[in-house]
């Protein structure tokens, strides 16, 4: 299948802004966190992924076994990605350990300071989520199911799939990883689990509307042209909220701590946000097709990793003067978003090179 250049623009154009983010600075992501509203580009790029996920793998619904096994070797390149990603932060930490104090706090990694040894058991079992290595978990969690929900609704069910998800989003909202904690005590662990504000049964609503979406748009031909009064009507309803975002914040307070739980007016702000960027993908396509955003949006998963590693070091150096100076943030955003070619690079070689075709035949990683 010939990939979809402008989302692979979107894809890169979403890491850019993650990248930009997750150095705190205090001019940049003034710009670019949140926008548009209550949601970030963490949520798009969750939803981005579903509706990618369907793109690719509904073309194998006619052999189960096949669906079965592309997806779920995909979901061990991610979960194997986001290990390799821990495993080499705190490796690196335990070796250069010149920030513990921010590391402990803001990044939330005290538990490799008590136990380095029990957490990485627990990250193992993914109820260990230090600072900026949870995204992945809410990307792996959802497309365990995948198959099924690409079987169902081929088989006519996508209605069903949208009320499991709905389901599950519901129960999310009361069940927590505290219920569990008991049973950690019987492994005799010293330390507690520690996932993520972000709830990945909260946030897989995010990823099935990406996949019904898609199917909507490629299966079932439909092109969301609404009259123009439709139209005006979602934009205007964004453009209030936007308005009172960014003039009336005091407003949005009640809703801001619903972003961990992925709550109705997140959803709502979000399918606002896609109508807004449908709208601009064909109205200046050009936008997402620009060669820097696609070539990190074709070579995402090992490019969001490494921002992961980094970004445990650079921010805390950085965020003395990113703070104080507008153009010290401006700086290390570029030095930053240039760094990510690295890891893109390395991928496109890897991809091309005989090596990678004798050990994906060893290994059976996904083509």
């Amino acid at each position: 299948m010939d990939r979809y250049i402008v989302y692979d623009g979107l894809r890169g154009w979403l890491l850019i802004i993650i990248t930009c983010n997750h150095l705190y600075g205090n001019f940049i992501p003034q710009i670019t966190r949140a926008p548009l509203g209550l949601v970030s580009a963490a949520e798009g790029f969750v939803f981005l992924s579903g509706f990618i996920a369907y793109l690719v793998y509904s073309r194998y619904s006619e052999d189960s076994a096949k669906l079965k096994t592309k997806i779920w070797r995909r979901c061990w390149t991610i979960y194997s990605f986001h290990i390799l990603a821990i495993t080499l932060t705190f490796t690196l930490v335990g070796i250069l350990p010149i920030y513990v104090s921010q590391w402990s706090g803001f990044f939330n990694a005290a538990n490799w300071f008590v136990s380095p040894t029990q957490s990485y058991f627990l990250a193992l079992l993914l109820l260990e989520q230090p600072g900026y290595h949870d995204i992945l978990v809410l990307y792996l969690v959802p497309m365990i199911l995948l198959p099924f929900a690409i079987s169902a609704i081929k088989r006519g069910n996508a209605t069903r799939v949208a009320a499991i998800s709905v389901f599950i989003w519901l129960v999310s909202q009361f069940v927590t990883v505290q219920w569990f904690t008991p049973l950690l005590g019987l492994l005799g662990l010293d330390i507690s689990a520690n996932v993520s504000y972000f709830n990945p049964f909260s946030w897989q609503i995010y990823f099935y509307m990406g996949v019904l979406l898609s199917y909507l748009k490629y299966d079932k031909n439909i092109k969301f042209s609404f009259p123009l009064s439709i139209k005006v009507f979602l934009l205007s309803l964004l453009g209030g909220i936007v308005l009172i975002k960014h003039t009336a914040p005091e407003l949005m307070q009640p809703y801001v701590y619903g972003s961990g739980s992925a709550s109705l007016v997140y959803q709502f702000n979000l399918l606002l946000v896609i109508y807004l960027f449908m709208l601009l993908m064909r109205s200046v396509p050009f936008v997402f097709t620009l060669k820097y955003p696609v070539f990190l949006g074709q070579h995402a998963l090992p490019v969001f990793s490494f921002h992961t590693i980094v970004i445990y070091f650079l921010q805390p150096f950085s965020q003395p003067y990113t703070l104080a100076y507008w153009y010290w943030d401006l700086l290390t955003c570029l030095f930053f978003l240039a760094l990510l070619a690295l890891p893109a690079k390395m991928d496109q070689i890897w991809r091309a090179s005989k090596l990678r075709n004798q050990f994906t035949q060893w290994y059976r990683l996904p083509s």
